[in-house]
């Protein structure tokens, strides 16, 4: 029997896997845990130790490969993965090119079957995991520290930080402001956005924004001060983040 767990930060998505794998799989695999985040993955990998894991790409404040780095440093990614994404067309390309097991949302039971047992017998056999390893140097590579992965509704978006003009809240999504005047809308809140923006270019000043310093142009003083950016927009300046913006320059 094999140990496995899974990371993935959509409860729906955890209960269904738990589900299709009791019902498919359970004579090849036990799943023994499930972690939401980087920091809790990373704690149940350590204590669990599993021979395979299930993961998803895009996951609460980071991704996989950050996740991988970071186990690969540690010389602890000894264990075989199964991606799970709904990831852009490169990453299914390099999947398929480096003979990487993943599955496409929505999950399809067969597919789910084919690339457990594909996985149960590279474990069987004590195959090293260097193909996956491999796919994470190609990530590094393409995408630079100038690019982030957006979740979008159809998937992953991987954008340069410089095109950013600014991020607007909208409920429990964020909407960017691109230098072309193209708009993206993200599933992830502008919390969430505010902590993978680099610092170094980004602030919130505002409950429902976050500016690209890189494009300003002037700021209104005043008891509703506010700033003018190079598109021609203006942003509101909250009281409380004024300090904070004026203690920047």
């Amino acid at each position: 029997m094999i140990s496995a767990v899974h990371i993935e930060d959509e409860p729906r998505n955890i209960d269904l896997l738990e589900s299709l794998l009791k019902t498919h799989c359970s004579d090849t695999v036990k799943l023994c845990g499930n972690a939401r985040n980087i920091t809790d993955a990373l704690l149940l990998i350590r204590a669990k130790k599993p021979q395979l894991v299930y993961l998803d790409i895009e996951l609460n404040q980071g991704n996989a490969f950050e996740l991988l780095e970071k186990l690969n440093e540690q010389h602890e990614f000894s264990f075989h993965v199964i991606f799970i994404t709904a990831f852009n067309e490169y990453a299914v390309k390099a999947f398929r090119y480096n003979a990487v097991d993943y599955l496409l949302k929505p999950i399809s039971t067969e597919e789910l079957k084919d690339a457990t047992a594909k996985a149960v017998d590279k474990i069987e056999q004590s195959l090293g995991n260097n193909n996956v390893l491999e796919v994470l140097r190609q990530f590094k590579a393409s995408f630079n520290s100038s690019k982030i992965g957006l979740p979008v509704s159809d998937g992953v978006l991987f954008i340069n930080t410089e095109e950013v003009v600014k991020a607007e809240a909208k409920g429990s999504y964020s909407v960017l402001h691109l230098l072309n005047g193209k708009k993206i809308t993200s599933t992830k809140n502008l919390k969430d956005l505010e902590s993978i923006l680099p610092e170094s270019l980004f602030l919130r000043i505002h409950h429902s924004w976050i500016i690209n310093i890189k494009y300003l142009k002037k700021y209104y003083r005043g008891k509703n001060s506010y700033m003018e950016l190079e598109d021609g927009s203006t942003v509101s300046v909250s009281i409380r983040k004024k300090g904070k913006f004026l203690d920047s320059f």
